[in-house]
């Protein structure tokens, strides 16, 4: 019925959030956004799209007005926001962190993105454990190491994906300081279509920030 993939959810990959940032980072968003552009419009498993999409949540007063599709820095953005409705603010507010972020990528290399009905693809940004080592941003959490490794090699093993074994993976994501509910949301709307789905080609599996960041495709029918 169409492809799938799933890109890193985390917003250091986006542009000018790590002033810091090294070669291999801007490497990594180019490969993500390459993955991205493997199909011309994608769907993420959600009703509707939140009126605005953006990096507030984090402290940056930037991001996009889905609905018409401008890209807002500064005092734009912070009267866009503060001009939404009640209803308009509580999607924005609900919105996941990892579809603020999938739609930032999107909307910078200008790939169609909407909600489920507006493509065939899914895209299902994860972002894995951030307590994985000794080193990550949140302290250390045992077992999210080989929590993480289970997430991975379910999502990769074999051709078809064990839609069993990574929906119960998906459910102790939270505990794991991980947060995989749009891959959920997202295999659990291909099975409801009856489909089959593939396991994913992986492009990318590195840690970023002491975080397992995995990109890469399959597809669903």
């Amino acid at each position: 019925m169409g492809a799938f993939a799933s890109i890193p959810a985390a917003p250091v990959l986006l542009e000018n959030i790590d002033r810091s940032e090294t070669a291999r980072m801007v490497e990594l968003r180019t490969v993500i956004r390459d993955t991205l552009r493997t199909q011309t419009d994608w769907a993420l498993p959600i009703e509707t799209l939140p009126p605005v999409a953006g990096l507030g949540g984090w402290g940056i007063d930037r991001g996009v007005d889905t609905r018409t599709g401008q890209y807002l820095s500064g005092t734009e953005w912070v009267d866009t926001v503060e001009g939404l409705t009640t209803d308009e603010r509580r999607l924005a507010e609900a919105a996941d962190p990892a579809i603020l972020v999938a739609i930032l990528h999107a909307h910078a290399i200008g790939i169609d993105i909407g909600p489920l009905g507006s493509s065939e693809n899914l895209l299902l940004p994860i972002d894995l454990s951030g307590a994985a080592t000794e080193d990550a941003p949140l302290a250390p959490i045992d077992g999210a190491a080989e929590f993480d490794r289970a997430v991975v090699e379910t999502l990769t093993s074999g051709t078809t994906l064990d839609i069993g074994s990574l929906l119960d993976l998906c459910d102790q994501a939270e505990a794991m300081a991980a947060n995989l509910s749009v891959l959920a949301a997202g295999i659990r709307h291909a099975v409801d279509q009856g489909a089959r789905v593939s396991t994913l080609e992986p492009v990318v599996d590195e840690r970023v920030h002491e975080v397992r960041s995995v990109c890469g495709t399959g597809f669903w029918e």
